[in-house]
């Protein structure tokens, strides 16, 4: 833990070089990206402070409050409008993460940046499961049922014929919790990200691509819209 500390401090100041005039930070609850002064940043979530503390109970009194409420695959602002988006540990929580990469796309004003961190399975809670493969997304529907459930088995560690395992995840569904609906490796997130630049012809270029490492849990990629 010394050693991630000093080490993830200095990527970040190399990454604030990126950020200036105005942006969002969607989704940060507790943990906030470190934008320089010169940049403006608004919150957003798609909770207003007092439900992020009841969906969120662990963390009660660290949320951040948003300045926003909206949907992470609509954001409530013109398209080319903003020259940045943050994204950290954001993409694996939505069902739709492909719509959500082109309606950030969309937001971005020419030579604007968006800052991804997806969490890379192997080093999290997540490491028993499956990656989610590109054709699923590709698809752009999610049953989140089967999403919850393997959840349930996989990191809760229940087996699906035990006691009270469709009742963990009826629960997870009526509060419609924010789970990793889906798990890659940094391999995957490239492909990802290949995939909307070559078959879609998203015109962004990732600027930085940092694969998972030993303090690094996560991959890390900052892409510029051309």
């Amino acid at each position: 833990m010394e050693r991630r500390a000093p080490l993830t401090w200095v990527e970040n100041r190399y990454l604030q070089r990126y950020f200036h005039g105005r942006g969002i930070e969607i989704g940060a609850l507790w943990r906030r990206f470190p934008v320089p002064q010169r940049a403006q940043v608004w919150y957003l979530d798609r909770l207003a402070g007092a439900d992020l503390d009841d969906h969120y109970p662990e963390l009660r009194g660290s949320i951040l409050r948003p300045d926003l409420l909206g949907d992470a695959t609509e954001l409530p602002v013109a398209p080319a409008s903003l020259d940045f988006l943050i994204a950290s540990h954001v993409l694996e929580h939505l069902p739709l993460p492909l719509k959500a990469l082109r309606a950030w796309y969309d937001a971005l004003a020419p030579g604007g940046v968006l800052l991804l961190k997806v969490p890379d399975k192997r080093y999290t809670f997540d490491s028993r499961r499956a990656r989610t493969p590109l054709d699923h997304l590709i698809n752009e529907t999610c049953d989140q049922r089967a999403h919850y459930a393997d959840w349930v088995a996989n990191v809760g560690n229940r087996s699906a014929d035990s006691p009270g395992f469709e009742q963990a995840v009826d629960e997870l569904m009526q509060q419609n919790y924010s789970i990793h609906f889906h798990v890659w490796i940094d391999e995957d997130v490239r492909e990802i990200l290949d995939f909307t630049r070559n078959v879609w012809r998203l015109n962004w270029e990732p600027a930085v691509f940092w694969g998972a490492h030993f303090y690094r849990k996560e991959t890390t990629v900052l892409l510029m819209r051309k």
